[in-house]
């Protein structure tokens, strides 16, 4: 059996290494790949940390699949958890596979012990990077255990990140929401995450209404449209006259999307009548864009 493991470990090296010229060398390698017993295939992913993306990426995938499928006994299971340690102890001795542990450690993330998951998180936010944050970030969004909504608050107001504005948007409670809609509101840029978390709360407090207003007018617009939010027709037209219509920012579409589900056809036939109007502020926008 050694024999046997030993010639399809020549036989991948012979396709990832020395680029065997066949038209079909890449289904060759993760073909040869899949021959290979739990044990060498771990081995292979440790021994490879350093080398080019070609063998790591396919030995990582082949292993991923056999934790996705669920093939694997529980003494190979104890090998994997192995491994990630082993990977680990070697991204913090050799910063130059410190990506290439991280990126495996990412892939795997959801297949792992609880405990082993809790430490590389607590590993990726104490390094302080951003690329550590986005990993964690990933992490704890997929395995719904790990998510803290107040340490990733924490973490959105010391850096502002749009990765972690976004996570929120997407799986915090509706009360902690609720909590927290608004200094999203008075931070967050992006009209469609704001959105989503003013849908998502379990309510959007009154004050927070003029602060979505002023910041993103067409958002104003949309979530009173789907909040059932009542406002004048009068305002409804202010709000849809002041949304561009630019390539850089194209929101006046979503405000008359909105005044359409709101059901006023005056204000609808008000933007009609000054369509001139709007294509003469339109066209001086984009003029004024540089280049």
């Amino acid at each position: 059996m050694a024999g046997c493991v030993e010639g399809i470990v020549e036989r991948i090296h012979r396709v990832a290494v020395d680029g065997l010229s066949h038209p079909d060398a890449n289904s060759l390698l993760h073909a040869y790949i899949a021959c290979l017993p739990v044990p060498d295939l771990c081995l292979g992913i440790l021994e490879t940390l350093a080398e080019p993306s070609v063998r790591r990426s396919a030995l990582r995938r082949r292993l991923l699949r056999l934790l996705r499928d669920g093939d694997l006994q529980p003494p190979d299971l104890k090998l994997v958890c192995d491994l990630i340690e082993e990977c680990r102890l070697a991204g913090r001795d050799k910063p130059k596979v410190r990506v290439s542990v991280d990126t495996l450690l990412s892939s795997v993330f959801a297949h792992l012990p609880p405990t082993q998951q809790h430490s590389i998180v607590q590993t990726w936010m104490d390094r302080g990077t951003t690329g550590a944050a986005g990993r964690w970030l990933k992490a704890v969004a997929e395995v719904p255990a790990l998510f803290d909504e107040r340490a990733i608050m924490a973490y959105y107001k010391a850096s502002d990140d749009e990765r972690a504005e976004k996570l929120l948007a997407n799986r915090a409670s509706a009360a902690f929401l609720e909590e927290i809609l608004p200094e999203l509101a008075e931070r967050c840029d992006r009209g469609w995450v704001l959105s989503k978390a003013a849908l998502r709360a379990s309510r959007v407090d009154e004050a927070v209404w003029p602060i979505i207003r002023a910041r993103h007018p067409a958002t104003y617009l949309y979530l009173c449209a789907r909040l059932h939010r009542r406002i004048p027709e009068e305002e409804a037209l202010e709000i849809a006259l002041i949304c561009p219509n630019s390539m850089m920012n194209e929101t006046r579409g979503l405000a008359i999307w909105a005044v359409g589900q709101m059901g006023m056809i005056r204000v609808l036939d008000q933007i009609v009548a000054r369509g001139e109007e709007l294509d003469r502020k339109d066209r001086a926008e984009f003029e004024s864009f540089p280049g």
